[in-house]
């Protein structure tokens, strides 16, 4: 799996390419409120892969409570494999 192609690309697009465009992502945002990240579970050539998308820029709630159309329009800057840390173990 090349973690590369997704750099650049938005959370809805790699959404897109992995199958999972309904399906919603875990959050991960550190500190509480801070969103930086999301985890998706990517499905690409038939293998289910854990993945985390970092984001462009940090969205904040308060309620930690984000709208999912505005994180699909967050550029991806890395993107985190199993077995790589994003904030602890994904």
């Amino acid at each position: 799996m090349d973690k590369n192609k997704w750099i650049g690309l938005t959370v809805g697009e790699v959404l897109k390419q992995c199958n999972c465009e309904n399906s919603l992502p875990e959050y991960i945002d550190e500190p509480p409120g801070k969103l930086r990240a999301v985890k998706i579970i990517c499905e690409e050539d038939g293998h289910k892969t854990t993945i985390v998308l970092e984001i462009e820029y940090s969205l904040f709630s308060d309620e930690r409570n984000w709208s999912f159309d505005l994180i699909k329009k967050q550029k991806v800057v890395k993107v985190y494999l199993p077995g790589e840390s994003f904030y602890g173990d994904i």
